[in-house]
């Protein structure tokens, strides 16, 4: 059975935005798109920028350093060049908290 760890309350993050969390030493960007939360690895794996700092656009994240951009609901490049997928994490709500299932 996957393990959850609790990595934010809801209020943590607003519609639209994003954190920075570290679930177990799991370093991951945690994303709120319309009260739906989604995790990715916050390294992007051109060159390690952090995700959780990129600009969220819709439900795709822009890299802070190179502007490559991720889907944020699967981890998946939007554009064409490079960079592999991201790799991404299950994430439950129960009452506030929002949890990371590893």
């Amino acid at each position: 059975m996957p393990t959850r760890i609790k990595v934010a309350e809801i209020s943590d993050i607003p519609p639209g935005s994003s954190k920075f969390v570290d679930a177990d030493g799991l370093l991951l960007a945690l994303f709120n798109i319309d009260g739906v939360f989604y995790a990715l690895d916050d390294a992007c794996p051109h060159q390690g920028a952090p995700l959780s700092e990129g600009e969220i656009r819709g439900c795709v994240v822009v890299c802070p350093w190179h502007g490559w951009e991720f889907d944020v609901t699967s981890g998946k490049r939007v554009n064409p060049f490079g960079a592999p997928n991201t790799e991404t994490y299950r994430v439950v709500v129960e009452g506030n908290d929002v949890m990371i299932e590893l």
